[in-house]
């Protein structure tokens, strides 16, 4: 009973598998971390320009 049709998935496919999921994951991070310092240098602008019309 050797002829079975699934065969086990090479280690070297499933490591580069995991590779893309992390550079993935990291490529999500940095966006995030990007928009959320351009968010918060947009709100400092705005908070800036706020307090010095006052």
């Amino acid at each position: 009973m050797s002829h079975r049709t699934h065969h086990p998935v090479p280690k070297r496919r499933r490591a580069r598998h995991h590779l893309v999921q992390y550079l993935g994951q990291a490529a999500l991070y940095a966006a995030s971390t990007t928009l959320a310092g351009g968010l918060v240098r947009e709100l400092l602008h705005l908070v800036h320009t706020s307090v010095s019309s006052c």
